[in-house]
């Protein structure tokens, strides 16, 4: 991962060898750039992106998992709640260009952002834990509710559908879709749009509009973290996986 700098904005941008799959390392990654971006006041919006011509982030990265102890994927779980929970109560903008397929933890990150574009193509965005015998953590599932809807939230996640960019648009999965070749203008001039808005005023209202849904995800994710690691272990969801 690294960090660019355009005018203001700055673009978290994601190129890993496991094809921008979740794990340790990337989450450790993620903290450091978000850590910088936040303290630099010449920054005042982010756009998270990939240099991946058809994929965003395919979920977490489940052949690097399968060796983990439990204390190690406790831990593991920890970390990527953690890092939901940071997302969605960032104190800046956070707009996500999706460049293509966004599937599972990685469409977890990107609802937890302000504002979603996704490129116009044959992708997918979805959350199918589901199909590997796995419930979404509970933070997070308190977050897509708030997002989406109670009802909506539980026919994508008891569904486990992938869903087309303009079928994610009438969800209200994403926000916007764009032409790839114009993907990443407009996901600057959206992130200028509200990086342009006064950042005190921002940060208070994004604080009131999200804290107490955080408080509700931290509470939650901390008291399930030891379900989440029994589902991982289990019988059926190791064969699936």
């Amino acid at each position: 991962m690294r960090l660019e700098r355009q005018d203001g904005v700055g673009i978290l941008i994601i190129d890993t060898e496991r094809n921008n799959a979740i794990n340790d390392d990337s989450i450790r990654e993620a903290h450091q750039l978000m850590d910088e971006a936040e303290r630099d006041p010449a920054i005042r919006a982010l756009v998270v992106t990939s240099t991946h011509k058809t994929l965003f982030c395919p979920g977490v990265d489940l052949p690097a998992l399968m060796d983990h102890s439990r204390a190690e994927m406790r831990a593991f779980f920890a970390a990527a709640t953690g890092l939901v929970r940071r997302k969605f109560a960032y104190p800046k903008p956070e707009v996500y260009a999706l460049t293509g397929h966004t599937i599972a933890a990685g469409c977890m990150m990107a609802l937890a952002g302000d504002y979603r574009l996704m490129a116009n193509g044959r992708f997918a965005i979805g959350l199918m834990e589901i199909d590997i015998g796995l419930a979404a953590p509970r933070g997070v599932v308190e977050m897509i509710t708030h997002v989406l809807g109670g009802r909506l939230a539980e026919r994508i996640l008891f569904s486990g559908e992938r869903y087309n960019p303009d079928k994610a648009l009438q969800l209200g999965l994403i926000d916007e879709v764009v032409e790839p070749e114009g993907l990443m203008h407009r996901a600057i001039e959206r992130a200028r749009l509200l990086g342009g808005k006064p950042p005190a005023g921002y940060r208070r209202l994004k604080r009131y509009a999200r804290q107490a849904v955080v408080d509700r995800m931290q509470s939650l994710d901390a008291a399930h973290l030891d379900d989440l690691v029994e589902q991982w272990f289990a019988e059926e969801t190791q064969r699936l996986v």
